[in-house]
């Protein structure tokens, strides 16, 4: 059976980033940077050899992938010369030493040229098919004496600027270097290449959840759109590349992640990428990623477990306050729930004989609707008045807003004076309750 052999010339294709390629070709092979020169020297190198056509076929799309020029050139079976006719023992040569580590590399690279065919026949540059001389290949149909010019002169340009030390030997590590297209990708990074597995795509999005979780807890406390903001175009930023990486270990283009925006069938797909096996071998985006381990996987679990219990003992007041300001006005029909401790500390000293609270209303606010359920169900008493209905009194709001320095532009309903001072934006009991006269701390 024909084997083959991988060569290259120093090549690097259209399109590629020169400098990066020739680092990851010489991270690949574990070559030191300062002999970077004698690989991409122009100089015919052989980088793998024994390998049948698929195997260099593959070997080859991986590099080309990573812009390195690889040729594939069938080794010819070297006929064994006859036996001289001699009846004299021939003379037994002293035991030649063993290779040292850089004899061994030299020769696993194959730094001496190969001899030519013969005049008669010729190798495709292109795929290696070993034919009679001609134009055209008859394996691939590629136009032969064009291709060899063109990389004649590609190394002809690339000797030029060569300096003299490009003949020093080429530093090389014994052994087969492993064919390995880039680093493994990384869980958080802004690039879209290589693949994850499935433990580290649920990993990655647990610990995700976690980071945009508290990042959000502090967009709320300090009350900044744009912290929250931001931390919405991180998490869908990350969410997507994620998504992006899991659809490369099956092999199949980034664009798949749309799918994830189709209501019911988005979540089955992301239960696909989350819970099945991609390629098991190297595929057209990189080798077959090491899997994370499980115990990895556990503690990012836990870690967001643990983020939501500590988010929700540390800031339940302020889950509550949320809830009697926008919850619904069932919530305040009287019956006891987990809101029913922090209403009656904010109302301890309130006394409806002494604080005058006064609520400015819009007819068609729901907001307002539910402050007037839940003044009713805990006993305040107050004076409502309609700003949309009653302009003296919308024009005494503003007039008071305005007096108290407020210079936030509008107000959202309902807005409450509770002692001559103007809270705008539907106040909690626990901001009304810093403005009774008996209340002597905050709350």
């Amino acid at each position: 059976m024909t084997r083959y052999k991988l060569v290259f010339f120093g090549d690097i294709l259209p399109g590629h980033d020169p400098e990066q390629v020739k680092v990851q070709l010489l991270s690949m092979l574990k070559v030191a940077p300062e002999q970077a020169h004698k690989l991409f020297s122009g100089k015919r190198v052989t980088l793998k050899k024994g390998l049948d056509a698929e195997q260099a076929q593959s070997y080859r799309r991986k590099l080309s992938a990573m812009g390195v020029g690889i040729r594939v050139e069938a080794e010819r079976d070297e006929v064994e010369p006859p036996r001289p006719a001699v009846t004299s023992p021939a003379p037994v040569p002293p035991p030649s030493p063993s290779p040292t580590p850089a004899a061994a590399a030299a020769a696993a690279l194959d730094l001496v040229p190969a001899e030519p065919a013969p005049a008669s026949e010729m190798d495709c540059p292109e795929c290696g098919h070993h034919q009679p001389r001609r134009t055209l290949c008859l394996n691939c149909g590629c136009d032969m004496p064009r291709v060899l010019a063109a990389r004649e002169a590609q190394a002809q340009e690339a000797k030029a600027g060569v300096s003299d030390t490009q003949h020093s030997s080429l530093r090389i590590h014994p052994g087969e270097a492993p064919m390995v297209l880039a680093e493994p990708a990384r869980l958080f990074g802004g690039d879209f290449g290589g693949r994850i597995g499935r433990r580290s795509y649920f990993a990655g999005s647990m610990l995700l959840t976690s980071v945009l979780l508290w990042i959000a807890i502090v967009g709320i406390r300090i009350e900044s759109f744009l912290v929250l903001g931001l931390c919405a175009l991180a998490g869908v930023f990350f969410g997507i590349r994620l998504s992006i990486l899991r659809c490369h270990d099956f092999d199949w283009r980034g664009w798949w992640v749309l799918i994830t925006a189709i209501p019911y069938v988005g979540a089955l797909f992301s239960l696909l990428l989350m819970f099945f096996p991609g390629s098991k071998d190297d595929n057209t985006y990189g080798a077959r990623p090491q899997p994370t381990s499980w115990g990895a996987a556990v503690g990012a679990l836990v870690v967001v477990v643990a983020s939501f219990m500590l988010a929700f003992s540390f800031f339940a007041q302020d889950i509550a306050g949320a809830a009697m300001r926008y919850g619904d006005t069932a919530s305040f029909s009287g019956a006891p729930d987990e809101t029913d401790g922090f209403q009656n500390a904010a109302l301890r000293h309130y006394d409806p004989a002494r604080d005058r609270i006064v609520m400015y209303s819009l007819t068609t606010c729901g907001y307002c609707d539910q402050k007037r359920a839940q003044f009713d169900a805990l006993g305040v008493r107050y004076r409502e008045v309609f700003i949309d209905t009653d302009r003296a009194a919308g024009e005494a709001m503003w007039a008071k807003l305005r007096a108290s320095g407020w210079t936030g532009g509008g107000v959202g309903t309902p807005t409450l004076e509770v002692n001559g001072v103007m809270l705008p934006n539907n106040p909690s009991l626990a901001a009304m309750s810093r403005h009774f006269l008996a209340d002597t701390s905050r709350f």
